[in-house]
């Protein structure tokens, strides 16, 4: 096994440096690949790993294009320079997603990493977006080891182009250095069916007993997430482990089985820098690079403070590295020059953040209203579903004009937009089946958008329900049979989606076939959230409902798991069919809801809801609720940063209600509800208790883009009976040349 992985392009680069440098050629601070010159030259039994990239295809940051690689480059060779034997590792997710990936397949990565010269990079599920053989062409291509030991072709071999271990030489040690990925890699990326992920343990163990004879120190370049790390930990042998597949950020490296695990967040956020005692394996200095931009900071914000380990850089004082900045101008350059053009002006901020896996989003509504139109179908698409993942950039746009980059950016895979025929049946399993329930990292998600379809969700004690599902503003027919749009990613891993059940394949990518519907259809867009995905943690099963003068009143016991009411958030709900906001909240031993009667009349009278959500917000109890971390502390709810409270349901009888308001449906009705769902039988759904609750961390308010104080696009187009192409062309406005 060679001792030194790198090119020999690299190693004459270094070679050159050296030289240069013995004869005062460049500084220390300009020294690149192994941290060589005078510090290097020192061997004082240390050993440090400068570790973290996982670019996900980008040259710059999605929201500030003064944070980039050239920059990032630069002060990794500031830090490679700074102590003897330094190496340069990465954790992968290098070539994929973003725009420029979709546009380039991963050349323009491989290309700058050669410059940058890293020891070695653990490849990432999105190395492998563009399918394996592209995935191997990059690999072979590049001039420094991928290396991934988890995943085997069907002869056992490893993914072509990558090792599954490699030794680098660094200053008197050998460093042995394995990969490892996810063990999801069918579910979340192109991988072929027939080819091999092995458990992380067995991988472990055969790097461990491959690598120990001949290293002396023995580090995983992760790919996987943070609570594997502690599986590969307990694998003897194991010093340390770098970089991982969650994009987490350690305050402080952690000591696992006597494995040092630093995880420190992923594209050009952070830098770490960790410094080992070679003879006992023991972590002796650590340092976190925090990159910023000091003049995006707002003028009542202060740079971030300097300490022992957290090292704050303001990239305005750092200089590009000059080849890698060459190599990322271009290509964004000639991306500028393909995609640079605005094509459709927002009046409302769209969120294409991770936000989308918590709450439903103004973006995540446009985009599947569109998805809606795709192709010429004699008949029109009911429902269609997006998953979270799918929306990438992590970033926010507008208002103001939206670029074909934009939207390049936020839809950055190779996903062609499919259209199945589903039954009701089918539609609700899958959107219960999208929820992520706690306990979880990430708190309870519904992880989709949707248009077309509106329900209420909840998540606890590890299983997802919906409740109340709603096509059209019709209540879903369990039986009857719908066309959904969805994209081939979601479609193949979803056993919904059958085979035989697809009608029409598009041929369209979702983000082209986004950006090009925007840029010749709409001028202006102004997309808000509505009550699409109702969140619920607790269940009301007795509310009293009285009408006096201009008012409708509804009562009802907190249960438990109320601490206090959210006054502001209230407002009752038929999806598809309108929502009025209450004028006023009491709570205490009972809370009173009181609403204008004529605004119900007027969002109810005329329709034939059954059932009416009575939705709200509540500060809730976490002893009731008893969720604890790891270390056995009570959680203090809500644990997601996406909401500010949990929320509360209770039904009301559609009847009632308009009897109650002076409808004219005839109906006598009487002035208490008895508790009961009207609705609980029209979408298959089970009794009211399967939406009591036990959730940590998804109710409420999220971060200013909320169903209670935003307006949604209003009523679904099927419950006004217009078709879905009239619908978006009131909602979003056609373009000038779009008369007929």
């Amino acid at each position: 096994m060679s001792k030194d992985t790198r090119s020999e392009a690299v190693v004459d680069e270094t070679r050159r440096r050296l030289l240069a440098a013995a004869a005062g050629g460049v500084t220390v601070g300009a020294l690149g690949t192994g941290a060589t010159g005078g510090v290097a030259a020192q061997d004082d039994g240390t050993l440090t790993l400068v570790h973290d990239t996982h670019f996900h295809g980008r040259f710059e940051d999605a929201g500030n294009d003064a944070i980039g690689i050239a920059r990032y480059y630069a002060i990794v060779e500031e830090l490679r320079s700074e102590r003897p034997n330094t190496a340069f590792l990465g954790n992968g997710d290098d070539l994929a997603p973003s725009v420029l990936g979709l546009e380039f397949e991963g050349e323009h990565m491989v290309e700058a990493l050669n410059e940058m010269g890293p020891d070695a990079i653990g490849a990432g599920n999105h190395e492998f977006d563009l399918g394996v053989d592209t995935a191997s062409e990059r690999f072979e291509a590049s001039e420094f080891p991928w290396v991934i030991a988890n995943l085997l072709t069907p002869e056992g071999e490893p993914v072509p182009g990558t090792e599954r271990w490699t030794t680098v030489e660094v200053g008197s040690h050998t460093v042995g250095v394995f990969g490892m990925g996810t063990t999801g890699f069918y579910d979340i990326t192109d991988y072929p069916e027939d080819w091999q992920v092995l458990g992380y343990t067995e991988a472990a163990e055969a790097a461990v007993e491959a690598l120990e004879p001949e290293t002396d120190f023995i580090v995983c370049a992760s790919h996987v997430s943070s609570g594997v790390h502690e599986t590969i930990a307990a694998v003897d042998g194991v010093d340390a482990i770098v970089g991982s597949h969650s994009n987490v950020v350690y305050e402080e490296p952690e000591t696992i089985e006597g494995t040092t695990v630093a995880e420190f967040g992923d594209e050009f956020d952070h830098i770490g820098r960790l410094t080992f005692d070679v003879e006992t394996g023991e972590l002796s200095e650590w340092e976190r690079i925090d990159l910023y931009d000091s003049e995006a900071l707002d003028e009542d914000e202060s740079p971030p403070e300097s300490t022992e380990n957290y090292t704050p850089r303001d990239v305005q004082s750092v200089e590009r590295n000059q080849p890698v900045a060459e190599i990322a101008d271009g290509y964004l350059s000639d991306l500028e020059e393909r995609l640079g053009q605005p094509v459709v002006e927002t009046e409302a901020e769209l969120n294409a953040s991770f936000d989308n896996y918590e709450i439903e989003t103004g973006w995540g509504n446009l985009m599947t209203d569109l998805m809606r139109e795709v192709g010429n179908l004699d008949e029109e698409i009911d429902v269609a579903v997006q998953n979270a993942g799918g929306i990438r950039s992590g970033s926010t746009y507008g208002p103001g004009e939206l670029t074909g980059s934009d939207v390049m950016n936020i839809l950055p895979f190779p996903n062609e937009i499919v259209v199945y025929e589903l039954t009701g049946e089918q539609v609700r399993s899958y959107v219960e089946g999208s929820v992520r329930p706690m306990p979880s990292d990430y708190g309870a998600q519904p992880a989709i958008q949707v248009s077309g379809v509106s329900y209420e969700w909840t998540g606890h004690d590890g299983e997802g329900r919906v409740r109340n599902v709603w096509v059209g503003g019709e209540p879903l027919d369990p039986e009857a049979t719908y066309l959904v749009s969805t994209n081939d990613f979601v479609a193949g891993r979803s056993e919904e989606f059958v085979e035989d059940s697809r009608v029409f394949n598009s041929g369209q990518f979702q983000g082209p076939f986004v950006k090009d519907t925007l840029d010749a259809e709409y001028d202006t867009i102004a997309p808000e959230r509505e009550e699409r995905m109702i969140r619920v943690d607790e269940v009301i099963e007795d509310a009293t409902v009285e009408g006096a003068e201009d008012t409708l009143t509804v009562s009802f016991a907190p249960t438990d798991a109320v601490s206090s009411v959210v006054e502001d958030t209230y407002r009752l709900v038929a999806p598809g069919h309108g929502t009025v906001e209450a004028s006023s909240v009491s709570g205490g031993e009972e809370v009173v809801v009181e609403l204008p009667a004529e605004a119900v009349a007027e969002a109810f009278d005329a329709t034939e809801a059954d059932a009416l959500s009575l939705v709200g917000g509540f500060d809730p109890n976490s002893e009731h609720y008893g969720y604890e971390n790891d270390d056995g502390e009570l959680i203090e709810l809500p644990a997601n940063a996406s909401y500010d409270y949990y929320e509360l349901r209770t039904s009301l009888s559609g009847e009632d209600v308009r009897a109650t308001v002076g409808g004219d449906d005839g109906s006598d009705g009487d002035d208490s509800d008895d508790g009961s769902d009207s609705s609980d039988s029209d979408d298959g759904s089970d009794s009211d208790d399967g939406m009591d609750g036990d959730d940590d961390s998804d109710g409420g308010d999220s971060g200013g883009e909320t169903a209670d104080d935003t307006p949604g696009f209003g009523p679904l187009a099927g419950a006004a009976g217009v078709s879905g192409a009239a619908y978006l062309y009131e909602r979003y406005g056609a373009s000038d040349d779009d008369e007929n």
